[in-house]
Order: C-alpha cells, then structure tokens, then sequence
C-alpha cells in the first residue's frame, strides 16, 4: 500500500476519532460513557486474543504502558468533558501531542523525518494551537489548561508507546488485539468505585449509542496503530489531528457549538501542513 493510501485511511479514522467523541459528549455523563466504551471493547476483544499470536518480551512493556496511559487518559478526559467545551479541551488535548511524539520517534525509533515534514508538522500543531487559543474566554480556567495540556502529554507517551509496541511484533493484529482487550478494565473500575448509581442509570438507547461509540473507536484506532508501523508516527499523530477539525465541525452541527473564523483560518493552515508532510 502507499503512502498516500495509508493517508487517507488516516484521515478517514480522524474523522471516526472525532465521531465517537461526539457521541460521548453527547451524554449526560460523559465519564461514564467512555468507562463503559472501552469496557465494551474488552469485552468484544476477549475471545478474539485465542485466535492471534501471544505477544512476547519487550511487546508486553509496550502493553502494559499503552494499557495504563490509555486509562488514565480516558479517565481525565471524561471527567474534562462533563466540565467544559468539547471543542476547547479537545484541541488542547490533541494539538501538542504530534511535536511530543515527534521527538520522542527520533530521538529512542530514529524514525527519518525530511526537514518539509518537520516543517509540517509545526504548522499543524501551530494551526490546532489557535483553534485552542480561538476557544480561550472566561469560563476557562488555568487549571482546565494546565489539565489539558497534561492529556497532551499523555496521549504522546501512549502514542509512542503504540507505535513502538505495533513495530516490535511481527503481526500487527497481535498488538491491536491486546491493546484493546486489555484496555477497558481499569477505567470502569474506577467508575464503579466513585459513582457506582451513574453506571446502572443508563437507558438502553444511551448503551445503544456507546456501543456504536465503541466500535467507532477501535475501529479507527486500529488503523492508527497499523499506520505507525509502515509510516513515521510523527506523520501519523499530526495527521491524525484532524479529527480537531472534524470534531469542531461536527461540535458545530450536532451540539451546536460555535464556530468563528479562526477555527476556519486554523482548519486552512492545519491543511497546508498536511501538504508539506505530503510532499516530505
């Protein structure tokens, strides 16, 4: 497959990324929607292990980061999400991660980055930084940025970690199986351990759309995932960051978000970054 193909279905799963996430926030309680999404995924995952390869010596590390990293991200930001703007938090939590996860690639993967990629990248991450700043008014705090921005940081270590882990196996679907079968058990634990009511008042329609929710988002994590393991993750993750774009638009259709000229502005030079990472 090309370079090119494998872009597209990356920007096909951004855009699933951004879908999912619009179905949590669209729930009362959107911490208890993500305990219960990556619960259900666990769940669908748990036979499937028996019919791939088991995963040996440095893989499991890679598991056991990826494992504990996703939880806690998905714990932070369900809690974020019952606080404040989807379309605030969610460039801030992304917009940083791609340069973290730059670096980390080339210093431990020394993963080859042409200089015009490099440059595309930070005009990628410049242009979903100004979505953020875009959001930037009154009912948001120092602490929800600071929070925000430690999402960021999270989300390039459990990045880098699938990354690593997808390219020390030699069949990607062992990766992908246990980093999904593996993924949901802490995260409803602590559900069930802080607000146990919330987790048995969901009706049957709000289970049915985060069952939906969950095979949207292991569906488009799964090709992330195997993405990083033919093209630099530095690409991947910036790329991927278009689901900022898509979840502001569809913040804006669906939750009746608003939307101002510089996220359109941004949306635009995020775009020409992808060109230059593109043509790198």
């Amino acid at each position: 497959m090309t370079s090119s193909s494998i872009y597209l279905l990356i920007f096909f799963a951004a855009f699933l990324h951004a879908l999912w996430n619009i179905i949590i926030k669209s729930l009362n309680n959107s911490l208890v929607g993500i305990a219960y999404k990556i619960f259900f995924q666990s769940i669908i995952f748990t036979p499937i292990i028996f019919f791939v390869p088991l995963p040996e010596g440095i893989t499991w590390f890679y598991l056991i980061c990826s494992f504990l990293l996703h939880s806690l991200y998905f714990i932070l930001l369900g809690i974020m999400y019952n606080r404040e703007d989807l379309t605030f938090i969610y460039p801030v939590a992304r917009g940083c991660a791609p340069i973290f996860v730059t670096i980390l690639s080339l210093i431990f993967l020394k993963d080859v980055i042409p200089f015009l990629g490099i440059i595309g990248i930070l005009i990628a991450c410049i242009a979903l930084i100004l979505i953020s700043i875009n959001n930037f008014n009154t009912k948001v705090d120092f602490k929800t940025i600071f929070i925000s921005i430690f999402i960021a940081f999270i989300i390039s270590i459990y990045t880098f970690s699938d990354g690593a882990g997808v390219r020390s196996v030699d069949n990607s679907a062992t990766f992908i199986v246990w980093n999904f079968f593996l993924g949901g058990w802490i995260s409803i634990g602590y559900v069930y351990l802080t607000d146990k009511e919330s987790l048995f008042k969901l009706k049957i329609k709000e289970l049915l759309l985060i069952l939906c929710a969950t095979i949207i988002s292991f569906s488009a994590y799964a090709i992330i995932i195997w993405s990083m393991k033919y093209e630099p993750i530095g690409f991947v993750a910036s790329m991927r960051e278009s689901s900022i774009i898509f979840a502001s638009l569809l913040g804006l259709v669906l939750l009746k978000e608003k939307i101002g000229y510089v996220r359109i502005i941004s949306g635009i030079l995020f775009f020409i970054g992808v060109g230059f990472i593109f043509n790198a």
